[in-house]
Protein backbone atom coordinates (compact mmCIF):
# COMPACT_ATOMS: atom_id res chain seq x y z
CA UNK A 1 0.00 0.00 0.00
CA UNK A 2 3.09 2.29 0.61
CA UNK A 3 5.33 3.60 -1.81
CA UNK A 4 8.38 6.08 -1.90
CA UNK A 5 8.99 8.45 -4.65
CA UNK A 6 10.19 12.07 -5.58
CA UNK A 7 9.18 14.48 -8.37
CA UNK A 8 10.46 17.13 -9.70
CA UNK A 9 8.08 20.65 -10.49
CA UNK A 10 8.49 23.99 -11.24
CA UNK A 11 11.54 26.18 -12.67
CA UNK A 12 13.49 25.40 -9.70
CA UNK A 13 14.07 21.66 -9.78
CA UNK A 14 12.90 20.98 -6.28
CA UNK A 15 13.13 16.92 -5.56
CA UNK A 16 10.27 15.98 -2.74
CA UNK A 17 10.52 12.27 -1.56
CA UNK A 18 6.87 11.28 -0.24
CA UNK A 19 4.96 8.19 0.59
CA UNK A 20 1.72 7.07 -0.96
CA UNK A 21 -0.67 5.31 1.60
CA UNK A 22 -3.63 4.20 -0.20
CA UNK A 23 -4.84 3.26 -3.58
CA UNK A 24 -4.61 5.25 -6.62
CA UNK A 25 -7.92 5.98 -8.63
CA UNK A 26 -8.40 4.21 -12.42
CA UNK A 27 -8.80 7.23 -14.96
CA UNK A 28 -12.10 8.45 -15.61
CA UNK A 29 -13.13 11.40 -18.09
CA UNK A 30 -15.59 12.53 -15.85
CA UNK A 31 -14.19 11.96 -12.46
CA UNK A 32 -12.44 14.91 -9.93
CA UNK A 33 -10.03 14.64 -7.50
CA UNK A 34 -10.00 16.63 -4.30
CA UNK A 35 -6.51 17.30 -2.73
CA UNK A 36 -6.94 18.26 0.56
CA UNK A 37 -4.21 19.98 2.18
CA UNK A 38 -4.32 19.43 5.87
CA UNK A 39 -4.36 21.93 8.65
CA UNK A 40 -4.72 19.17 11.06
CA UNK A 41 -8.11 19.86 11.81
CA UNK A 42 -12.05 17.97 11.18
CA UNK A 43 -11.65 17.41 7.55
CA UNK A 44 -9.09 14.33 7.97
CA UNK A 45 -12.11 12.68 9.90
CA UNK A 46 -13.48 9.93 8.10
CA UNK A 47 -16.60 11.01 8.32
CA UNK A 48 -15.39 14.32 6.13
CA UNK A 49 -13.48 13.03 3.76
CA UNK A 50 -16.22 10.01 3.09
CA UNK A 51 -18.60 13.61 2.41
CA UNK A 52 -16.49 14.75 -0.21
CA UNK A 53 -16.86 11.77 -2.39
CA UNK A 54 -20.86 11.94 -1.94
CA UNK A 55 -20.24 15.43 -2.85
CA UNK A 56 -19.50 14.40 -6.10
CA UNK A 57 -15.87 13.33 -5.94
CA UNK A 58 -14.61 10.73 -7.42
CA UNK A 59 -10.76 10.47 -5.55
CA UNK A 60 -9.62 12.03 -2.44
CA UNK A 61 -6.00 12.92 -1.95
CA UNK A 62 -4.96 14.35 1.48
CA UNK A 63 -1.89 15.54 1.92
CA UNK A 64 0.42 15.40 4.90
CA UNK A 65 3.51 16.45 6.30
CA UNK A 66 6.05 14.10 7.76
CA UNK A 67 4.38 13.38 11.20
CA UNK A 68 0.84 12.85 10.74
CA UNK A 69 -1.70 13.06 13.61
CA UNK A 70 -3.70 9.99 12.97
CA UNK A 71 -3.43 6.52 11.38
CA UNK A 72 -3.39 7.36 7.61
CA UNK A 73 -2.88 3.05 6.95
CA UNK A 74 -6.07 2.60 9.05
CA UNK A 75 -7.99 5.48 7.29
CA UNK A 76 -6.99 4.30 3.56
CA UNK A 77 -8.25 0.50 4.44
CA UNK A 78 -11.83 2.06 5.63
CA UNK A 79 -11.58 4.55 2.44
CA UNK A 80 -11.47 3.05 -0.71
CA UNK A 81 -11.44 6.52 -2.67
CA UNK A 82 -8.96 8.43 -0.21
CA UNK A 83 -5.43 8.13 -0.86
CA UNK A 84 -2.36 10.26 1.44
CA UNK A 85 0.59 11.52 0.56
CA UNK A 86 3.13 11.35 3.64
CA UNK A 87 6.23 14.10 2.94
CA UNK A 88 9.40 13.42 3.82
CA UNK A 89 9.62 16.90 4.59
CA UNK A 90 7.92 20.43 5.16
CA UNK A 91 7.63 21.98 1.82
CA UNK A 92 5.64 25.18 0.21
CA UNK A 93 1.48 25.15 -0.14
CA UNK A 94 2.37 25.34 -4.23
CA UNK A 95 4.82 22.07 -3.77
CA UNK A 96 1.92 20.14 -2.22
CA UNK A 97 -0.56 20.59 -5.32
CA UNK A 98 1.68 20.14 -7.75
CA UNK A 99 3.02 16.86 -6.45
CA UNK A 100 -0.74 15.65 -5.68
CA UNK A 101 -1.58 16.90 -9.33
CA UNK A 102 1.17 14.16 -10.81
CA UNK A 103 -0.51 11.42 -8.63
CA UNK A 104 -4.00 12.41 -9.77
CA UNK A 105 -5.79 10.80 -12.88
CA UNK A 106 -8.50 12.68 -13.44
CA UNK A 107 -9.10 16.05 -15.77
CA UNK A 108 -10.33 17.91 -12.87
CA UNK A 109 -8.78 18.33 -9.41
CA UNK A 110 -10.36 20.63 -6.86
CA UNK A 111 -7.74 21.99 -4.09
CA UNK A 112 -9.03 23.15 -0.93
CA UNK A 113 -8.17 23.22 2.79
CA UNK A 114 -8.99 20.43 5.47
CA UNK A 115 -11.12 22.81 7.63
CA UNK A 116 -13.29 23.95 4.11
CA UNK A 117 -16.74 22.04 3.32
CA UNK A 118 -17.53 21.31 -0.32
CA UNK A 119 -21.09 21.39 -1.32
CA UNK A 120 -21.71 19.40 -4.23
CA UNK A 121 -19.80 19.22 -7.98
CA UNK A 122 -22.60 17.79 -10.42
CA UNK A 123 -23.17 17.22 -13.59
CA UNK A 124 -24.32 21.03 -14.62
CA UNK A 125 -21.19 22.22 -12.81
CA UNK A 126 -18.40 20.24 -14.74
CA UNK A 127 -20.11 20.63 -18.05
CA UNK A 128 -20.05 24.58 -17.08
CA UNK A 129 -16.61 24.11 -16.48
CA UNK A 130 -15.75 22.09 -19.98
CA UNK A 131 -17.46 25.15 -21.65
CA UNK A 132 -15.03 27.45 -20.17
CA UNK A 133 -11.92 25.71 -21.18
CA UNK A 134 -10.19 27.52 -18.29
CA UNK A 135 -6.80 26.95 -16.11
CA UNK A 136 -8.88 26.86 -12.98
CA UNK A 137 -12.51 28.16 -11.74
CA UNK A 138 -12.73 29.24 -8.52
CA UNK A 139 -15.80 28.52 -6.20
CA UNK A 140 -18.08 31.01 -4.34
CA UNK A 141 -15.91 30.87 -0.60
CA UNK A 142 -18.26 31.44 2.10
CA UNK A 143 -17.90 31.46 6.26
CA UNK A 144 -19.59 29.45 8.70
CA UNK A 145 -21.74 32.15 9.10
CA UNK A 146 -22.55 32.24 5.33
CA UNK A 147 -21.12 35.79 4.41
CA UNK A 148 -19.23 35.89 1.44
CA UNK A 149 -15.57 36.19 1.13
CA UNK A 150 -14.13 38.59 -1.46
CA UNK A 151 -11.99 35.96 -3.32
CA UNK A 152 -12.33 38.10 -7.17
CA UNK A 153 -8.60 39.78 -7.73
CA UNK A 154 -8.43 42.24 -9.42
CA UNK A 155 -4.93 43.70 -10.73
CA UNK A 156 -3.82 47.29 -10.61
CA UNK A 157 -0.38 49.07 -11.21
CA UNK A 158 -0.39 52.07 -9.33
CA UNK A 159 2.70 54.05 -10.28
CA UNK A 160 5.51 51.16 -10.48
CA UNK A 161 3.76 48.85 -7.96
CA UNK A 162 1.32 45.94 -8.50
CA UNK A 163 -2.22 46.65 -6.51
CA UNK A 164 -4.45 43.80 -5.84
CA UNK A 165 -8.63 44.79 -5.53
CA UNK A 166 -10.88 41.85 -3.94
CA UNK A 167 -14.36 41.87 -4.39
CA UNK A 168 -17.12 39.33 -4.31
CA UNK A 169 -17.54 36.53 -6.90
CA UNK A 170 -20.61 37.65 -9.05
CA UNK A 171 -20.98 36.41 -12.71
CA UNK A 172 -19.86 32.57 -14.19
CA UNK A 173 -16.86 33.02 -15.81
CA UNK A 174 -15.77 36.94 -14.61
CA UNK A 175 -11.77 36.94 -14.40
CA UNK A 176 -9.43 36.61 -11.54
CA UNK A 177 -5.78 37.04 -11.56
CA UNK A 178 -5.03 34.51 -9.13
CA UNK A 179 -6.39 31.98 -7.13
CA UNK A 180 -7.69 32.66 -3.91
CA UNK A 181 -6.51 30.87 -1.04
CA UNK A 182 -5.17 27.99 -3.25
CA UNK A 183 -8.86 26.74 -3.54
CA UNK A 184 -10.09 26.08 -7.14
CA UNK A 185 -11.39 23.67 -9.36
CA UNK A 186 -8.13 22.76 -12.10
CA UNK A 187 -8.22 21.27 -15.35
CA UNK A 188 -4.87 18.97 -14.90
CA UNK A 189 -3.47 19.18 -17.88
CA UNK A 190 -3.27 23.08 -18.82
CA UNK A 191 -1.82 23.00 -14.86
CA UNK A 192 0.93 20.86 -16.21
CA UNK A 193 1.75 22.32 -19.33
CA UNK A 194 1.90 26.01 -17.10
CA UNK A 195 4.44 24.53 -14.65
CA UNK A 196 2.34 24.66 -12.01
CA UNK A 197 3.73 26.95 -8.49
CA UNK A 198 7.17 27.81 -8.49
CA UNK A 199 8.67 25.86 -5.23
CA UNK A 200 11.57 28.70 -5.03
CA UNK A 201 8.98 31.09 -4.00
CA UNK A 202 8.42 30.62 -0.23
CA UNK A 203 5.68 33.11 0.27
CA UNK A 204 2.41 31.84 -0.99
CA UNK A 205 0.64 35.21 -1.69
CA UNK A 206 3.38 35.42 -4.34
CA UNK A 207 3.72 31.89 -5.21
CA UNK A 208 -0.41 32.77 -6.47
CA UNK A 209 0.50 35.79 -7.70
CA UNK A 210 3.00 34.27 -10.06
CA UNK A 211 0.64 30.97 -11.30
CA UNK A 212 -1.95 33.34 -11.80
CA UNK A 213 0.29 35.91 -13.56
CA UNK A 214 1.66 33.36 -16.01
CA UNK A 215 -1.60 32.01 -16.50
CA UNK A 216 -2.82 35.22 -18.31
CA UNK A 217 0.47 36.07 -19.57
CA UNK A 218 0.57 32.62 -21.70
CA UNK A 219 -2.82 32.92 -23.04
CA UNK A 220 -4.81 31.27 -19.98
CA UNK A 221 -7.38 32.40 -17.79
CA UNK A 222 -8.96 31.46 -14.26
CA UNK A 223 -12.41 32.64 -13.82
CA UNK A 224 -15.17 32.66 -11.24
CA UNK A 225 -17.54 29.81 -11.06
CA UNK A 226 -19.77 30.93 -8.05
CA UNK A 227 -22.45 27.32 -8.90
CA UNK A 228 -19.67 25.66 -6.74
CA UNK A 229 -19.71 26.63 -2.93
CA UNK A 230 -17.62 26.20 -0.77
CA UNK A 231 -17.92 27.05 2.74
CA UNK A 232 -14.72 27.98 5.22
CA UNK A 233 -15.49 26.57 8.52
CA UNK A 234 -12.90 28.87 10.24
CA UNK A 235 -11.50 32.21 9.56
CA UNK A 236 -8.48 32.00 6.78
CA UNK A 237 -5.13 33.14 7.81
CA UNK A 238 -4.15 36.71 6.30
CA UNK A 239 -2.26 37.10 2.73
CA UNK A 240 1.36 38.05 3.62
CA UNK A 241 2.03 40.93 1.14
CA UNK A 242 5.45 41.81 2.47
CA UNK A 243 7.88 42.74 -0.66
CA UNK A 244 10.84 39.99 -0.17
CA UNK A 245 12.79 37.32 -1.77
CA UNK A 246 9.83 35.41 -3.23
CA UNK A 247 8.18 39.05 -4.65
CA UNK A 248 11.16 39.77 -6.29
CA UNK A 249 11.49 36.69 -8.07
CA UNK A 250 7.79 36.72 -9.62
CA UNK A 251 8.64 40.60 -10.08
CA UNK A 252 11.54 39.06 -12.39
CA UNK A 253 9.49 36.69 -14.01
CA UNK A 254 6.25 38.41 -14.75
CA UNK A 255 6.42 41.93 -14.21
CA UNK A 256 9.89 42.62 -15.61
CA UNK A 257 9.29 40.25 -18.97
CA UNK A 258 9.08 42.74 -21.84
CA UNK A 259 6.79 41.23 -25.01
CA UNK A 260 8.64 42.63 -28.47
CA UNK A 261 6.92 41.56 -31.67
CA UNK A 262 6.13 37.90 -30.60
CA UNK A 263 7.80 36.86 -27.73
CA UNK A 264 8.69 37.59 -24.16
CA UNK A 265 12.33 38.88 -23.65
CA UNK A 266 13.83 39.82 -19.40
CA UNK A 267 16.18 42.90 -20.32
CA UNK A 268 19.38 43.80 -18.82
CA UNK A 269 17.87 46.59 -17.28
CA UNK A 270 15.82 44.50 -15.16
CA UNK A 271 19.18 43.42 -12.96
CA UNK A 272 19.76 46.52 -10.82
CA UNK A 273 16.57 47.06 -9.71
CA UNK A 274 16.20 42.58 -8.99
CA UNK A 275 19.35 42.83 -6.81
CA UNK A 276 18.06 45.72 -5.08
CA UNK A 277 15.11 44.13 -4.44
CA UNK A 278 15.80 40.55 -3.54
CA UNK A 279 17.97 41.01 -0.57
CA UNK A 280 20.19 37.97 -2.01
CA UNK A 281 24.07 38.34 -1.95
CA UNK A 282 25.36 39.12 -5.49
CA UNK A 283 26.61 36.10 -6.46
CA UNK A 284 23.09 34.46 -5.16
CA UNK A 285 21.11 37.72 -7.34
CA UNK A 286 23.44 36.70 -10.11
CA UNK A 287 22.89 32.56 -10.16
CA UNK A 288 18.82 33.43 -9.89
CA UNK A 289 18.96 36.19 -12.31
CA UNK A 290 20.82 34.27 -15.10
CA UNK A 291 18.23 31.16 -14.68
CA UNK A 292 15.16 33.09 -15.24
CA UNK A 293 16.69 34.64 -18.12
CA UNK A 294 17.13 31.55 -19.40
CA UNK A 295 13.61 30.38 -18.41
CA UNK A 296 11.96 33.49 -20.02
CA UNK A 297 14.32 32.97 -23.24
CA UNK A 298 13.30 29.01 -23.56
CA UNK A 299 9.61 29.89 -22.84
CA UNK A 300 9.48 33.31 -24.89
CA UNK A 301 7.06 31.61 -27.53
CA UNK A 302 4.79 30.81 -24.96
CA UNK A 303 3.82 34.39 -23.72
CA UNK A 304 1.17 36.30 -25.82
CA UNK A 305 1.16 39.57 -23.68
CA UNK A 306 2.89 41.23 -20.89
CA UNK A 307 1.76 42.49 -17.27
CA UNK A 308 0.87 45.96 -18.19
CA UNK A 309 -1.39 44.63 -20.97
CA UNK A 310 -2.73 42.43 -18.29
CA UNK A 311 -3.84 45.48 -16.50
CA UNK A 312 -4.66 47.40 -19.12
CA UNK A 313 -7.26 45.50 -20.50
CA UNK A 314 -8.60 43.59 -17.58
CA UNK A 315 -12.35 43.28 -18.09
CA UNK A 316 -13.84 42.83 -14.33
CA UNK A 317 -17.25 40.65 -14.53
CA UNK A 318 -20.49 42.75 -14.65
Amino acid sequence: MSTTSSRSDGIADSAVEYTVVGQRAASNSRSVTAVVLDRGTRQTRAEALARLVEAGVGHVIVVLGPTPQYDVEHLASRLPSVQFLLLSRDVTVGERINLAMRESSSPYVLTLWSDMDLTAIGDRTLERVRELGVLCCVPMLRTDRNEGIPSVIAPAFYRTTLRTVPTLPSASGAPTLYVFAETGLFDRERFLSLGGYDPAIRNPYWQRCDLGFRAFLWGQRIVTLPSLRITATRELPADDATPDAGYARFHLKNLAVKFVRDQARLPLSAWAAFLLRSGLTLTEAHRVFRDVRAWVRTNGYRFTQDARRVTELWEPGE
